[in-house]
């Protein structure tokens, strides 16, 4: 009989934890992200308020190429978030079957600003002052860009190099296609002209492009919200290129399939809320929180 109490108050008492727990959903865990190489710092201050306001969420963040996560998560890459550089990776998952239905939101616009490093400031190449011209100049041999292969930082370079009249396309190619690199498919004369040879120079995806302009070619075009980060803004300066000069860099999220757990959902409605959109603003993100 003591043995019978002792398990009957046993099962009880696990009943009504379990009943405990659904009545209170736990905020505690993990939320791994795989976000966009041009969110680098801004991703950075988005995890830490979001820790400060959730101790008990611990947010991991993996950066990288868009494109490169695209074909990772179809391959299973266990992540709960997926921050694009454009529209088209999350749209081409959802159709997949691979999106949460109704999270597919556009969070962001970008901007691309071509960035030179200090030691050719100081030469006279001030891209405050010069724009694209700033690229004619025979003391510019070099230009570090994303790859246009993938990364959609790199085919807006690619568009905002066209529309100030820098590149001649002289076959169209789709941009997956453009395997031999930019200069079998576009006219450089007015980039090569008086110069001995121009080159470019890709990262595979804009963060490194960044990181080449500034170790390497001295002169880049990289996202916006990279020039403004301090590591960039003390080594050099840059110009922000307007919005409708180039392919217009709309970044959409997405929640995985059957990742939408309460933790998961939180950090996704963070990054709309007020303080969210602020900090992607301060990082040259114009913030949206409409659907695509």
């Amino acid at each position: 009989m003591v043995r019978l109490k002792l398990l009957l108050f046993v099962l009880l008492g696990l009943a009504w934890t379990a009943q405990g727990q659904d009545a209170v959903p736990s905020l505690r865990g993990e939320v791994r992200v795989a976000a966009a190489a041009s969110l680098n710092f801004a991703m950075a201050e988005l995890e830490a308020a979001f820790e400060v306001a959730h101790p008990d969420i611990r947010i991991i963040v993996q950066l990288g190429s868009s494109a490169n996560f695209f074909t990772q998560l179809q391959q299973g890459l266990p992540v709960d978030l997926f921050f694009s550089a454009n529209a088209e990776y999350p749209r081409l998952l959802e159709e997949l079957g691979l999106a949460e239905p109704g999270t597919r939101r556009l969070y962001a616009v970008g901007r691309l600003a071509l960035w030179v490093h200090n030691s050719l400031v100081a030469q006279g190449l001030d891209p405050r002052a010069l724009g694209m011209d700033l690229l004619r100049d025979p003391r510019v041999t070099q230009l570090a860009i994303a790859n246009p292969i993938h990364a959609p930082y790199g085919r807006a370079g690619v568009t905002l190099l066209e529309h100030y009249g820098l590149l001649r396309r002289t076959q169209e190619v789709a941009w997956r296609e453009m395997r031999m690199g930019i200069p079998a498919y576009f006219d450089l004369a007015p980039l090569a002209q008086g110069k001995r040879s121009f080159d470019f120079v890709y990262g595979n995806n804009v963060a490194q492009a960044a990181q080449l302009a500034a170790t390497a070619t001295g002169v880049g075009l990289i996202a916006y919200s990279l020039a403004l980060a301090d590591d960039l803004s003390r080594l050099g300066e840059f110009w922000l290129a307007p919005i409708e000069s180039h392919l217009r860099l709309e970044q959409e999220v997405i929640i995985l399939t059957g990742q939408a757990r309460p933790e998961v959902r939180a950090f996704y409605e963070f990054v709309f809320s007020a303080e969210g959109r602020n900090i992607l603003q301060r990082y040259g993100f114009l913030p949206t929180g409409g659907s695509p």
